[in-house]
């Protein structure tokens, strides 16, 4: 897989790439976390049969007698409909997420539900520290797109180690890309891409549903701190009684590196 790439100013004047027909390998090859890309007509690969708004309107009969809201937000005048974590509550998001997982190699892919009524209706301008691929299921649905590298390093930071206050709007260059979703139509959006989405004015009255697939980014801190503990908590020089003059800074230094080591090989399955 690649890493995120610069692309200059002259690349992004364009659009999104556009392609009807999804290949997994010139896809980590030419976009994973490098630019987004629409796949017209490749819904099916990522989910079948698409959902209904009969689906979405049982749906939201079950969250009407579910008085926790965990992971569901709405509006008060029912524009936005946002269900976190999805599969966990519609057994066919479910089935899609564990086919789309087996297909990119991830470990895991969680899904989203995306409900608006309304012109103009959305979330905000916001970036995510995932990998997104949005599919719209019905209507049509606009949206505004960046590149991973309109977000600033720091920003990228708080919303990696999800920093305790940080909130993640985005923001655009000048001009954005925009791209409009119909039923069948996904977006790729690459982690750390400024993007929104809102209700297409020459869409169907009824509104729009769309689901995003998600990778959700690991990072090295998070993996690797806790079993480092452990590790450290073996070493003598790490869990003894310190003497008076102070540590010695050798001994922990090579005690550190040691369990550093053990960890990073256990990681990669080496013993």
């Amino acid at each position: 897989m690649n890493d995120p790439a610069q692309i200059d100013a002259v690349a992004y004047a364009g659009r999104p790439d556009e392609i009807d027909r999804f290949d997994p390998e010139r896809f980590y090859r030419d976009h994973w976390r490098r630019r987004p890309l629409v796949l017209r007509g490749c819904g099916k690969t990522f989910l079948a049969p698409a959902l209904e708004w009969s689906d979405v309107e049982a749906l939201e009969a079950r969250l009407d007698g579910d008085t926790s809201g965990a992971g569901v937000h709405r509006r008060p005048d029912g524009s936005v409909l946002f269900v976190n974590q999805a599969q966990h509550t519609m057994p066919e998001l479910a089935a899609s997420c564990a086919r789309l997982a087996d297909l990119m190699g991830w470990e895991e892919c969680t899904a989203d539900l995306s409900v608006t009524r309304g012109s103009g209706a959305g979330i905000g301008c916001h970036f995510d520290h995932s990998d997104n691929f949005v599919v719209q299921q019905q209507g049509s649905k606009s949206w505004l797109v960046g590149l991973p590298e309109h977000t600033g390093r720091e920003r990228q930071r708080k919303r990696m180690l999800e920093a305790k206050g940080f909130v993640p709007s985005g923001r655009f260059p000048e001009p954005p890309w925009q791209v409009v979703l119909h039923p069948g139509d996904v977006l790729y959006l690459p982690l750390f891409a400024p993007h929104e989405g809102v209700e297409d004015p020459d869409g169907p009255a009824q509104g729009s549903v769309s689901v995003s697939f998600s990778y959700n980014a690991r990072y090295a801190l998070g993996s690797h701190l806790k079993p480092l503990l452990r590790a450290l908590a073996a070493e003598d020089a790490w869990w003894q009684p310190l003497p008076l003059a102070g540590a010695d800074p050798d001994r922990l230094e090579e005690a550190l590196l040691r369990a550093l080591r053990n960890v990073t090989r256990s990681a990669k399955g080496e013993t």
